[in-house]
Order: C-alpha cells, then sequence, then structure tokens
C-alpha cells in the first residue's frame, strides 16, 4: 500500500516509520508520539512511540534527536485474530491517506527524567479534533 514500514519486519511488532509516514512534521515535534496518537484516534489501537520522545535531554536541557523515529504496533502471538489485522490495515492506510491532517506534539508537562511516560503532550494547532472531524466524515460515529 505504499506505508512505509522498516523492514523486515521483526516477529513481535510492526515498525511505522514516521519520518516518512510524516515528512512535514519535524523532528523536534515529534512525529512517533504524533502518528501513534492520530492511530489511537482513528482507531483505538494503542501503539508505542520509538523515538525522540523516548530519549533524554542533554545536560544543559538541550533535545536529543533519536536516529529513527518508529511507531511500534506490538503483535503478540495468538491474540489476534486475521480480522483484527485486517481492521488495523484499513485504519493505518486511511491515517496514511489523510496524513496531511496530522501535525506534531508538544509537552505540556516534561519531568526531568522517564518523560516518555510521565510526561504530557498536547497536539500542536488541535490537529487531533480535525482528524477525528475527517474520520467520522467517512466512518460515521461509533
Amino acid at each position: 500500500l505504499g506505508i512505509p514500514v522498516v523492514t523486515p519486519p521483526g516477529g513481535l511488532a510492526c515498525h511505522l516509520d514516521a519520518m516518512k509516514f510524516l515528512p512535514h512534521v519535524p523532528q523536534s515535534e515529534y512525529p512517533a508520539g504524533a502518528l501513534a496518537a492520530a492511530l489511537y484516534i482513528v482507531s483505538g489501537i494503542r501503539s508505542m512511540e520509538r523515538g525522540t520522545i523516548s530519549m533524554d535531554r542533554d545536560k544543559e536541557g538541550k533535545e536529543v534527536f533519536s536516529d529513527l523515529e518508529l511507531t511500534r504496533i506490538a503483535l503478540p502471538r495468538r491474540v489476534y485474530t486475521l480480522s483484527h489485522i485486517e481492521y488495523a490495515i484499513d485504519r493505518i492506510k486511511w491515517l496514511y491517506e489523510h496524513r496531511n491532517l496530522i501535525k506534531g506534539l508538544k509537552f505540556i508537562s516534561e519531568p526531568p527524567v522517564l518523560r516518555f511516560f510521565l510526561g504530557k503532550l498536547s497536539p500542536i494547532d488541535n490537529w487531533g479534533e480535525k482528524l477525528a472531524e475527517e474520520f467520522r466524515k467517512d466512518y460515521g460515529e461509533y
């Protein structure tokens, strides 16, 4: 489908390449985290950011950019049916077709340690609401 993923896939997860999926979102606005949030909005699928949010700042408090910005979708064995996988593919495809609606994130609360776990982020320019509105046009309320 042309969706940028890391290949070859691993046995536990599929990794979406967020920098290629969202080339318009600068790394300073956390594309992997934004993609994880967008995926949840349109599908309810919980994924995990593996990128700059997961990195600590340096000793001077400056951002340390990750080499990769990945959104990890875990696939535990013997848990999901083929229909689960097809649902995920359908929603990821829709999201890729509407990726221009996704913008970045900014920290509104950032603890000095474990920011990826305890920090709070907010969407830049309220893009989450706009994405949900567009999704409802195609799929209705659920």
